[in-house]
């Protein structure tokens, strides 16, 4: 399966005593081909950084797992109209412009037709209402 994954699933399997560690591997382990977006990658890395206060050089060697070394990964960076689409879609539900990357990442796997592997339970309300598949 091809499929983008969301920030948390990053998060989730690089956090091996988080809630939902064994998920977010399974889903990782198991995609012949997944996506990370520029917003995605830059996502994990404050989170990290800023929010785990983790050491520099784990995240450095946890990037470069997912971006450098996986020969499955796909690196996207967003068109803008990408962009421009998430922002009008943002817009037109009325959500709270801190939902941005969200709907950045929900446009990109729109644009390229693929599954949102996330864990996050209000993008996959906004997914279902834009008619984007979401796993688990």
């Amino acid at each position: 399966m091809e499929l983008i994954l969301d920030t948390n699933v990053l998060v989730y399997d690089t956090l091996e005593d988080s809630e939902n560690h064994e998920k977010a591997k399974k889903i990782i382990d198991e995609a012949e081909i997944f996506y990370i977006s520029s917003v995605v990658a830059h996502e994990f890395v404050w989170v990290l950084l800023k929010k785990l206060n983790l050491d520099t050089e784990f995240i450095r060697k946890k990037v470069s797992e997912y971006l450098v070394e996986d020969p499955r990964v796909k690196y996207i960076l967003e068109s803008p109209q990408v962009i421009e689409r998430a922002l009008r879609k943002l817009s037109e539900d009325k959500k709270a412009p801190s939902l941005i990357n969200d709907y950045i990442i929900l446009e990109t796997a729109t644009d390229l037709g693929l599954a949102l592997a996330t864990f996050d339970e209000e993008l996959k309300m906004i997914a279902l209402k834009h008619n984007v598949k979401t796993i688990p």
